[in-house]
């Protein structure tokens, strides 16, 4: 981990320290993705030297990008979960225009995001112009596609959909411009985040048939998506999280509590893996978890590492 990178690996570390004793339920496998040697230790003598660099303190306007291939429909950020809503607004507009959830989910929306219109360099060059003092990219939503060269999450950008690295693209623009350049994370939550596509329509024609949450590699045979697995983008091989069906409880459980189903220790490393993966890939200035405390806490030290 570079120590420019992360303004917030500080505020990790010591929370690390404080909790070091804890045991958690999902330890982090660190085996593959190796971390980068930095300045900074976790320890209160290291911690002292920390100081937040001037070009945060000093930034007042930042932008961030954030878009992707849920960005496609138009009809809502979280319409990857809201489509498998049945009666919700991004449900009637994607069966209006796309097809019913259980023959057309999220992982078709995909092919559909071209980006052939984007341009990293022309739109970072107007938000430097109007004052934007640094940039942040997305590099993963809650729908779990990663919008670069992925080494550990094939439903990537460069594999489907506009196959051109994203993170890269903007970095390369970024570092033209001189802003500082973060990337987002938000795809931790894939795991509960999509629990409604194992769900099925309970009134009309399709009454009862299971939307494309569940489907597996071997389902793919013949079809565009042959040779991926749907649940490496779905994540949805496991028991439903307590009150599932209930299509607000997922705010009370962003904490991995109240009856959230709790991860596998693949799962949790595989998202471990690939945000190293960015960092390590494009060197970034800031890093922002969509989370309350760290990624997966307090059921795992994935977030503290």
């Amino acid at each position: 981990m570079k120590t420019k990178q992360l303004l917030f690996a500080a505020t990790f570390l010591l929370f690390a320290e404080m909790t070091g004793a804890q045991n958690y339920q999902v330890p982090v496998s660190e085996k593959d993705e190796k971390m980068m040697e930095g300045k900074f230790k976790p320890t209160w003598e290291s911690l002292k030297n920390y100081k937040v660099p001037e070009w945060f303190r000093n930034a007042k306007f930042g932008i961030w990008a954030h878009w992707g291939p849920q960005c496609v429909e138009g009809s809502g950020d979280w319409m990857a979960r809201s489509l498998y809503m049945e009666g919700s607004r991004e449900y009637k507009y994607h069966l209006e225009h796309y097809g019913h959830p259980s023959e057309v989910g999220f992982k078709d929306i995909i092919p559909l995001f071209k980006a052939e219109k984007w341009n990293p360099d022309k739109l970072v060059a107007l938000y430097k112009k109007i004052g934007a003092q640094y940039f942040f990219a997305l590099g993963n939503h809650h729908d779990n596609m990663d919008l670069w060269d992925s080494k550990y999450q094939p439903w990537n950008s460069v594999n489907m959909g506009p196959k051109r690295d994203i993170l890269a693209e903007w970095e390369k623009a970024a570092r033209k411009y001189e802003l500082p350049f973060g990337i987002s994370f938000h795809a931790d939550h894939a795991w509960i985040w999509y629990e409604p596509s194992q769900r099925y329509d309970r009134l009309g024609p399709k009454a009862g048939i299971p939307y494309d949450g569940t489907l597996t590699k071997a389902d793919g045979k013949g079809k565009w998506w042959e040779g991926y697995d749907p649940q490496d983008l779905y994540a949805q091989n496991h028991p439903l999280s307590k009150g599932s069906w209930s299509d607000g409880m997922i705010h009370q459980q962003w904490g991995w509590e109240n009856g959230a189903c709790v991860p596998t220790q693949e799962y949790i490393t595989n998202f471990y893996n690939r945000t190293l993966d960015a960092i390590n890939r494009y060197n970034p200035d800031l890093i922002y978890f969509d989370v309350t405390v760290a990624p997966f806490y307090p059921v795992s030290d994935a977030g503290l590492k």
